[in-house]
C-alpha cells in the first residue's frame, strides 16, 4: 500500500515541527487507512523543503527507514511540478532555476529492489 504525505509549508508549520534535518516541517497526512496487506511496521519518514537548488530554487526531501522506497514531488511558484524517481529511502525534487515552491509532497511503498 502506498502511503502519501504533504510537506506543509509557512511559519505555522515550521512552528510545529522540531528537529528533523533542515529544520524539519509539519506533516500532514492526506490518507490513514492502513490496508490489509500493509505490514504492521509502518515506515518513518522525516520529510524537509530548503531553497539551496539552483538559484535559490525550492527542493523537497524525504527519509525514511525501513525497506521502502519514497517518491517526492514539488508544485512551483510557477505553475510546473516536478516528481522524482522511486528511490530507496530517501529522494528529492526541485523546482527549475530560482523559482520557489508551493508545496512538497511524498509517497512510500514497500521497496522494489
Amino acid at each position: 500500500m502506498k502511503t502519501r504525505k504533504r510537506i506543509a509549508l509557512g511559519f505555522a508549520s515550521l512552528a510545529l515541527a522540531s528537529g528533523g534535518l533542515g529544520g524539519g516541517v509539519a506533516v500532514a497526512a492526506d490518507d490513514g487507512a492502513a490496508g490489509a496487506q500493509q505490514s504492521t511496521r509502518a515506515a518513518a519518514c522525516i520529510s524537509w523543503y530548503d531553497n539551496a537548488g539552483p538559484g535559490g530554487a525550492y527542493r523537497g526531501h524525504a527519509k525514511c527507514s525501513g525497506n521502502v522506497d519514497v517518491r517526492v514531488w514539488v508544485k512551483c511558484s510557477d505553475g510546473s511540478a516536478h516528481t522524482s524517481a522511486w528511490r530507496f529511502q530517501y529522494a528529492k525534487a526541485e523546482c527549475p532555476w530560482g523559482q520557489r515552491g508551493r508545496f512538497a509532497q511524498y509517497d512510500t511503498r514497500p521497496s522494489q529492489s
